[in-house]
């Protein structure tokens, strides 16, 4: 890079934005090593920031998890906006220093359900291991705060040995999903020895990597790193990624490299992001999000309502927002670009989806069931099979409620025209 003129801020030190390009322009920005020894910590970021006194607050009383971010992913942010997306996902604000009465630090109980240290049996047939506690970027939101960054929760090759054991000797397991942390932060040769032991259990047959550095470190999906992926990606063993990009700036030229070379290895890539206030609580953001996900080859998997973990109170949205968004997408989008709303159940439920109600009821006297169209707010009818035994399975649908559609309702036989600026065709 060439050599950049440096302006001088207040009390003679150099201004956000020209020490952000002293930054960048002082290693090798490819080098995924090199973004990992430079990141940019708490008392790094006045720095780069012009902070607000909220953000002052967030970094010197955060009850979080550490501050820590790549210069890739401090790149994407603004340094004078504090209502930037991506910078609210780097600096804690003063929200973060409460304890509110309703949070704790493991709401969904991973660490009753925790048979041996770093492996969560929630579900029959399919575990969570843990396989480290670093990230490249500790996000402000994350739901795992009681361990990433917590050196007491590094997983040492003994510990995951005694995981391992257990998935052998629970025939029942056939899924697993590796989190943390971030596994892509191990070395190459830990995660290929992770995926070779995992292909080894005949009754394991899916791996799912839980990863954010496609969208925090791009650059650490390298060739080599891939080609480990791909050789244990085999008939004994299907490799997912499940990944999390929440606004669409995150969505970069270098982050599509990264998803193309995963999908080269063979790698099904999908999206859980999360519902973040004044980040993407609105359903144009939302859309716009997956519209850009599906350019980058990514399906929509999963949308988050926001956990009750310590801190999270400027985070979290109303429930009802989730289902807005989800209505506001159906329709303007693929139906791969939208995601399923779930709501991580508290004391260790499990997932539940949820969604707006398209589905009105049963009336029984036509056995017709009516519908609203996610697309024209208009009613339709679709009749149950006559030889149907599941009548009494449905709600009913008053005669009330009956008798102020039906007129203007439709079916297989009465059709809608075009919308608006359609063909017909």
């Amino acid at each position: 890079m060439e050599r950049l003129e440096k302006s001088i801020g207040p009390l003679g030190l150099e201004s956000p934005e020209d020490s952000r390009k002293s930054l960048y322009s002082s290693f090798q920005w490819e080098d995924y090593k090199s973004q990992l020894q430079r990141r940019v910590k708490a008392e790094d970021l006045s720095k780069y920031f012009h902070l607000t006194e909220s953000e002052k607050i967030g970094i010197e009383e955060t009850i979080r998890l550490n501050v820590g971010t790549t210069p890739y992913y401090l790149s994407l942010s603004d340094p004078q906006d504090p209502n930037c997306p991506i910078r609210k996902m780097i600096i804690p604000r003063k929200e973060e220093a409460f304890f509110s009465p309703e949070e704790t630090l493991d709401p969904l109980h991973e660490e009753e359900l925790s048979p041996v240290k770093g492996l969560t049996h929630m579900y029959p047939d399919r575990v969570l291991l843990f396989s480290n506690h670093e990230c490249s970027v500790y996000c402000r939101h994350c739901m795992r705060g009681r361990k990433v960054s917590d050196s007491t929760e590094r997983m040492d090759t003994a510990d995951l040995e005694r995981c391992f054991e257990y998935i052998r000797n629970h025939s029942e397991i056939s899924d697993v999903v590796i989190s943390g942390g971030d596994p892509l932060n191990l070395s190459d040769s830990k995660i290929d020895w992770i995926l070779e032991s995992l292909e080894k259990i005949p009754h394991v047959k899916i791996c799912r990597l839980g990863t954010r550095n496609p969208v925090t470190l791009p650059m650490r999906i390298t060739n080599d790193l891939c080609r480990i992926i791909e050789s244990h990606n085999t008939d004994r063993l299907s490799i997912f990624c499940n990944t999390q990009f929440n606004h669409e700036k995150e969505c970069t030229g270098e982050a599509k490299e990264a998803i193309l070379k995963l999908l080269k290895a063979g790698v099904s890539v999908g999206n859980q992001c999360v519902i973040l206030k004044g980040i993407n609580d609105d359903g144009e953001t939302m859309l716009r999000l997956h519209r850009k996900l599906l350019e980058l080859r990514i399906r929509a998997y999963y949308m988050y309502d926001p956990e009750l973990i310590p801190g999270s109170r400027g985070f979290r949205t109303p429930l009802a927002k989730g289902i807005q968004i989800i209505e506001y997408m159906r329709g303007k989008v693929a139906g791969m670009g939208i995601p399923q709303f779930v709501n991580d159940l508290p004391g260790g439920g499990g997932k539940v989806s949820l969604g707006p109600n398209w589905y009105l009821g049963f009336h029984k006297p036509s056995r017709n069931h009516v519908f609203r169209s996610a697309v024209r707010g208009t009613y339709h009818l679709s009749p149950e099979p006559v030889d149907s035994e599941y009548e009494e399975f449905y709600p009913v649908l008053t005669e009330e409620i009956w008798s102020k559609i039906l007129q203007n309702s439709y079916s297989a036989f009465k059709g809608l025209g075009p919308l608006p600026g359609e063909s017909g065709k």
